[in-house]
């Protein structure tokens, strides 16, 4: 513990960013204030969409919501209850908690549990009036577990999405491997990264352990090396570096809200002379995506048997199985709607680059992206839903709860989701486990003797089971999607060729 007393060192906090001038670096107790106002371009004034968020993550005990309640200026309450849970910070004039949990289409009441085991929520919503929030969300990743294969699969699709990760890392623990891991790949698929150091109003040598994690980060590439650093302390009595980072997400947003404004005229995409070979192209990839699809899910199913028999067989044993495998298939169904996405995107390219005169370039393609979602809405003429949540129950077998909200309710960020975004063509997939499963595997209490374990036999098979039952949902809602896609594109492609302009 250090003696309370903060530390002036020279430390070089420069960073160069596209949008300002490369700050200088100076002494920590004077840091200067990245791309102050007065820089800002007119047109980034624009507020951006209320979906905007910023990611915050970290190691346990890192003190990352302390310091999203710092940002915020909120008193935390006891969130004992809402470990395992995501949390979302939106702007409401009237403080209000609500928790999102599968198998409920309705969000409920966040209350503490009343004991024995429950369904925890997959996130819990907070509205707080604070005026940070007016210009961007704030999501706060799960306070328990660590940086397991799944759990940082969900980190990276909410970072990508996010309009930035704040990563923040405890003066007193340098960078571990999983976190240098996660970086990153997260340097690969985020467009912003800033580092936060906090606690160093207690470790008085916090700028050797800042200098040994800039180092460590410089060896995985120019993105990390360059990324700004925010000292902080959370201290009642002498918080600092909040303001600054206050402001370094006022500045994403305002770079989000200039983006978002910036759109072109319509070009008009002309055919000439299409033969029949787009659709030639339309039916192989369409069949060949769909198949390379299952077999991924194939692969990731058994993978994700075997962790779970391990954590079986050396964690925590049966009661733990649930945690486990609802983490495994909330990770499972991003990967899945992430490939639908990007086969998407990539047949949209390959099949109008084909057929229209020129090369759609990125107007184009948003447009066509656009018409796809609104004819695959219009296919379904039985009256099924478009949104649909899969949730494995007890007896192993796998349940549809149909309706957006049923689909919102797995989200690990929700609203701030992207998922309603205009080039999103195909609906995303959706997977948990019900409430029951997590109460089925727990020991039962005897009464006037110990309790009685669950047979690992037993949860093993039960296991087994509902993969295989997954497996085959999720060929059932890949198979019609890409057969969704298929006639999407057909009729969009059709018309062009009919009336020799892309309507779209």
């Amino acid at each position: 513990m250090g003696s309370g007393v903060m530390q002036a060192p020279s430390i070089d906090l420069s960073v160069a960013t596209s949008n300002a001038a490369t700050t200088t670096g100076g002494p920590v107790s004077a840091m200067p204030v990245r791309g102050s106002r007065s820089q800002r371009p007119p047109s980034a004034q624009t507020q951006p969409q209320a979906r905007s968020y910023a990611l915050i993550a970290g190691p346990p005990g890192s003190g990352k919501t302390a310091l999203v309640n710092a940002l915020i200026r909120r008193t935390a309450p006891d969130r004992a209850a809402a470990e395992e849970a995501w949390t979302v910070f939106r702007h409401g004039e009237r403080p209000d908690v609500r928790a999102f949990i599968p198998g409920h289409r309705e969000p409920r009441p966040a209350t503490a549990p009343k004991g024995g085991p429950q369904r925890p929520p997959r996130r819990i919503e907070i509205s707080h009036p604070a005026a940070l929030l007016k210009h961007v969300a704030l999501v706060d990743t799960p306070g328990s577990g660590g940086l397991d294969p799944a759990r940082v699969e969900i980190v990276l699709d909410a970072a990508e999405h996010s309009l930035g990760l704040l990563f923040v890392i405890d003066a007193a623990v340098p960078l571990a491997r999983a976190e240098l891991d996660l970086l990153a790949a997260a340097a690969e698929r985020v467009e912003r990264i800033g580092l936060v150091l906090t606690h160093i109003d207690q470790h008085d040598l916090w700028p050797e352990m800042l200098a040994a994690n800039r180092a460590l980060l410089a060896s995985r590439g120019p993105k990390l090396a360059t990324a700004p650093w925010f000292p902080v302390s959370l201290d009642p009595e002498a918080v600092f570096g909040v303001a600054e980072l206050r402001h370094l997400l006022e500045i994403w947003a305002d770079q989000h809200g200039a983006a978002e404004v910036k759109i072109g005229g319509v070009t008009a995409a002309t055919v000439s002379g299409a033969g029949d070979g787009w659709q030639e192209r339309l039916d192989r990839e369409i069949r060949q995506r769909g198949l390379a699809a299952a077999e991924r899910v194939s692969i990731d199913l058994a993978t994700i048997h075997v962790r779970c028999v391990q954590e079986l067989g050396s964690g925590k044993g049966c009661p733990e199985l649930p945690h486990v495998l609802d983490r495994e298939l909330h990770a499972l169904s991003l990967r899945t709607t992430r490939q639908l996405h990007a086969d998407t995107r990539e047949l949209i390219a390959a099949v109008f680059g084909e057929l229209l005169d020129a090369p759609p370039d990125d107007a184009v393609l948003r447009r066509i992206a656009t018409a796809a979602r609104r004819a695959a809405d219009t296919l379904r003429d039985d009256d099924r839903e478009r949104d649909r949540a899969l949730l494995v129950t007890t007896t192993s077998a796998v349940a549809a709860l149909t309706g957006a909200a049923a689909v919102d309710s797995l989200s690990a960020v929700g609203g701030a989701d992207r998922t309603d975004a205009p080039d999103r063509v195909l609906a995303a997939i959706g997977v948990g486990l019900n409430a029951s499963c997590f109460a089925m595997w727990q020991p039962k209490i005897a009464p006037g003797g110990p309790p009685k374990l669950p047979d690992k036999k037993d949860c093993r098979r039960w296991l087994q089971h509902a993969l295989r039952e997954v497996e085959v949902e999720i060929g059932h809602e890949l198979t019609e999607r890409y057969s969704e896609l298929r006639q999407a594109l057909a009729i969009i492609a059709g018309d062009a060729v009919d009336h020799g302009v892309l309507l779209a």
